[in-house]
């Protein structure tokens, strides 16, 4: 059977202390919890309001008429908003709007009818939910629950420690989670870098484990294994110092029963997440080479390569040990070394983002590649294949992303595939030519979507960041929406070195599970000032 996430029943985020941690033996503890569970759970109720105004985390049960109904909320600049909106009797809408026209809306969430809003508040002020039903057609109850999901608890969860194995139980006193289900709250006192892993295990329960960020991101775990083992556990590296919050509670809602909780080390060789910290810069390698003098020259893919600096260094995110290598700038000596200067002053949370626009090459009849075949940058000078930057880039252990905008640029792949936490996108598979944007202005046609990706595009939920998977969908779906109607024909080759006809298509590569999904590439205007590059 295939679990499905449930939102019918949203209420609001409350905590629930079901133990003392003073040092004491598993026995000692729940004799002490006994005593307090009752008036504990009572003050984690949710609080609600119906008078038209909502402090964060909390919640209103109301009825929709007909129109709209509207609730004010004060929010902060940068504080995370996460708001439901669930109903059994209509297919509900909302929205959220704020100072200086910032606007979201959702919906149906999680694959229900349901909605939900996550957002990174942009600056102080009175912002606005509205309570809607789809095409206005529906009436009936519903449930509007807030958090502010880096302080789910208002500073009264119980703290675990490092070592510390604690047993709880979710009873029908508990709070509940935005999506309904029952839900205890800790706190831990963590340090940016460590590794620690979080399990959450029970034999009557399916449990489901999230951590909260200090910055309010979230990382939730529902199985281990699947169906064989649906206990749930959370290896992170941490992003930031700070308290994070740890949630225990159960795939479903009105589920009851006892769990225990540990937090230790993470073991040696464990593969952990690695979310994002807020101080995390962007060091760019961008190249374009449109004045050849060794073969014929292009059109603006010089520019792409500024244009893509440029947007990163409006965004704040450009560290200043950046290079734009455009034209006879663009050699395989100054590539290198400008690769070498950036993975000797990168921090373990930043990211090397390498950007190309140019020409292309595949050669045929190399050993070195499986299929016989090796393609290439052609830089000013020479010819930069892609077991060469594979080589070059064989010590650098953090954050990649590969974007490049060049004939038979699909062949770059094994970079992105030779180690976790690389992420290729490519204008054409291995054996396909790229084409010449003319229409829009730009060297080619990936390098202007990525452009305007980067500008704030691809933040799709409008958290001041771009995921992995945010920057896949806005690309694909743009991409296919300008060749729609009219393909991008052009000629693909074979390994013989014969061209037949052929189409460009866009290639995102994640290295399978190598880059997940969710994690942050960039979030922006994060880095110290002091360490962001300056327009000249």
């Amino acid at each position: 059977m295939t679990k499905r996430a449930h939102f019918t029943t949203a209420a609001i985020v409350a905590s629930a202390v079901l133990l003392t941690l003073a040092p004491a033996s598993a026995r000692q503890v729940g004799e002490v919890a006994s005593t307090i569970v009752a008036e504990a759970k009572q003050a984690g109720k949710p609080a609600t309001s119906n008078n038209g105004r909502l402090a964060m985390g909390e919640g209103v049960d109301g009825r929709l008429s007909r129109g709209n109904a509207t609730y004010t909320i004060q929010g902060r600049a940068g504080q995370r908003l996460r708001a439901a909106l669930s109903s059994d009797d209509f297919d509900t809408v909302l929205r959220l709007r704020g100072p200086g026209g910032f606007e979201m809306e959702n919906d149906d969430s999680g694959g229900t009818l349901n909605s939900m809003i996550d957002a990174l508040l942009p600056v102080d002020g009175a912002y606005s939910l509205t309570v809607a039903s789809y095409n206005n057609e529906g009436s009936g109850a519903f449930r509007l629950g807030t958090m502010d999901p880096a302080h789910p608890t208002g500073g009264n969860a119980p703290a675990i420690a490092m070592g510390q194995s604690l047993t709880g139980a979710l009873t029908r006193s508990d709070g509940t989670a935005l999506s309904g289900e029952f839900v205890d709250y800790y706190a831990f006192a963590g340090r940016q870098g460590q590794r620690v892993t979080f399990d959450l295990t029970s034999d009557s329960i399916d449990t489901l484990l999230s951590v909260h960020m200090p910055d309010g991101r979230v990382e939730t775990n529902d199985d281990i294994s699947g169906v064989e083992n649906t206990d749930s556990r959370l290896s992170i590296t941490l992003p930031a110092d700070g308290t994070y919050h740890v949630a225990a509670s159960s795939f479903g809602r009105n589920v009851t029963g006892p769990y225990e909780l540990r937090l230790s080390e993470a073991e040696a060789g464990v593969r952990t997440v690695r979310p994002a910290g807020g101080q995390a810069q962007v060091y760019a390698l961008t190249i374009g080479v449109a004045d050849y003098e060794r073969m014929s020259g292009l059109s603006r893919t010089d520019e792409d390569a500024t244009r893509i600096a440029a947007a990163l260094r409006d965004q704040g995110v450009l560290a200043p040990e950046s290079a734009n290598l455009v034209n006879a700038q663009a050699t395989r000596a100054n590539v290198r070394a400008a690769l070498d200067r950036m993975a000797a002053a990168m921090g373990p949370d930043d990211l090397l983002m390498i950007f190309y626009s140019g020409h292309g090459d595949k050669v045929e009849g190399m050993t070195t590649e499986r299929d016989g075949s090796a393609e290439t940058m052609e830089l000013y000078d020479a010819a930069l294949y892609d077991y060469e930057l594979a080589d070059w880039m064989a010590d650098i252990d953090g954050r990649v992303l590969l974007v490049m905008d060049s004939c038979f640029s699909g062949g770059f792949d094994q970079i992105v595939d030779a180690k976790d936490e690389r992420m290729g996108v490519f204008s054409s598979d291995a054996d396909t030519l790229s084409l010449v944007a003319t229409a829009n202005k730009a060297g080619g046609y990936v390098s202007d979507i990525f452009r305007a990706a980067i500008a704030g595009a691809a933040d799709m939920d409008r958290d001041n960041a771009i995921s992995a998977g945010e920057l896949s969908e806005y690309m694909r779906t743009t991409f296919y929406r300008t060749v729609l109607e009219t393909p991008l024909v052009t000629d693909a080759e074979d390994f013989r070195s014969a061209r037949t006809p052929g189409w460009q298509h866009i290639v995102i590569d994640r290295g399978g599970d190598g880059m997940p999904h969710n994690q942050v590439l960039m979030n922006f205007g994060s880095a110290a000032p002091r360490r962001v590059a300056r327009a000249n």
